[in-house]
């Protein structure tokens, strides 16, 4: 497993650079709806759909505008040996092809969620993205197919997490470009793993969550 590296002078350079290549890429990046508030000493865990090869940057862009938290993304382990500078702005890998791999990314992102406990005061609490799926599928596939790492992660974090559903979804209306549709569904912070609120997530109910927030992302659009 290939963990993060944060370097300050890699998000410099990275968000400058993302930001004209989605400019250059896109009409426009809307988020419809608001931005969740939650308390900085707070976890949050990012639970988008994946349609699209931008998913990451997307999520990567949102935090660096708005939420501002240190920023964690996992990524295919084959990916990450191939562009290395993502390690710099938080990307850790994944190895599907392997259960002890699986099982070793699990771990780590449990880890990133805990390690809030030991922060100071004055830095934010991570950000952490999973992209359940596992692999890239068409916004409108039902059911969205969600893996169970998400559970398996909230079971083995020692303190109240937010978990935050996102539904994005790339649209050509009236431009030559697409534009990006963003929507944020209710944060559920989840304080106690093995209590009903865990639960209610093992049960299907983020897929779920998530499946009908793309439902009114399509509407709002």
């Amino acid at each position: 497993m290939i963990p993060a590296q944060h370097a300050a002078w890699a998000h410099t350079i990275f968000y400058r650079y993302i930001t004209r290549l989605c400019r250059r890429s896109f009409h426009s990046i809307q988020i419809l709806g608001d931005i969740p508030s939650i308390p900085d000493d707070v976890p949050i865990l990012l639970v988008p759909n994946h349609s699209t090869w931008w998913d990451g940057f997307f999520s990567y862009l949102l935090n660096m505008r708005f939420l501002k938290r240190p920023f964690y993304v996992m990524m295919l382990e084959h990916k990450l040996h191939q562009f290395w500078f993502f390690r710099k702005v938080g990307a850790y890998s994944i190895n599907q092809q392997s259960r002890k791999g699986i099982l070793e990314t699990l771990e780590y992102t449990a880890s990133l969620l805990n390690i809030a406990s030991s922060l100071s005061t004055t830095i934010k609490a991570p950000l952490v993205v999973m992209f359940p799926q596992g692999e890239l599928l068409a916004w409108a596939q039902r059911p969205l197919g969600f893996n169970r790492g998400v559970e398996w992660v909230l079971k083995k974090c020692t303190r109240p997490v937010a978990v935050v559903p996102l539904a994005m979804r790339c649209e050509f209306l009236g431009e030559e470009k697409a534009d990006v549709f963003l929507l944020f569904g209710e944060p559920q912070i989840v304080s106690k793993p093995h209590t009903l609120e865990a639960m209610t997530l093992e049960a299907g109910m983020l897929e779920t969550t998530v499946e009908a927030l793309l439902n009114d992302l399509e509407r709002r659009i």
